[in-house]
């Protein structure tokens, strides 16, 4: 889950990556990897934020989530979608090493 303001300057940096990056994940099927975005302070999304206790310190803040629990938090910004893509993989190598492996293309 991305977490972006509409005047933040590395999150306009970062968004381009983001939508290439989840692209790339539903162009190869990936099924078990969702991708969100909220625009942090859009009055449609506060009470759901709070309501589901997703708020953040800043943006970009990416939000990683298994079983419904947060396990992964990073507020920062990516400058190639490579590096996105790695910090994602790297996010579920860690997942499988303390929780068990999963199947990405399960449905």
């Amino acid at each position: 889950m991305m977490h972006y303001g509409a005047n933040c300057g590395p999150c306009k940096l970062t968004m381009p990556n983001y939508e290439y990056v989840q692209a790339h994940f539903v162009e190869h099927k990936v099924t078990n990897v969702k991708f969100y975005k909220f625009h942090h302070w859009e009055e449609s999304y506060k009470q759901f934020i709070a309501d589901n206790n997703l708020a953040t310190n800043g943006v970009p803040t990416f939000k990683y989530f298994y079983a419904g629990e947060v396990v992964n938090e990073e507020t920062r910004s990516f400058n190639n979608p490579d590096e996105l893509k790695q910090h994602i993989m790297d996010t579920i190598t860690a997942i499988e090493t303390t929780m068990g492996s999963f199947d990405l293309y399960a449905s």
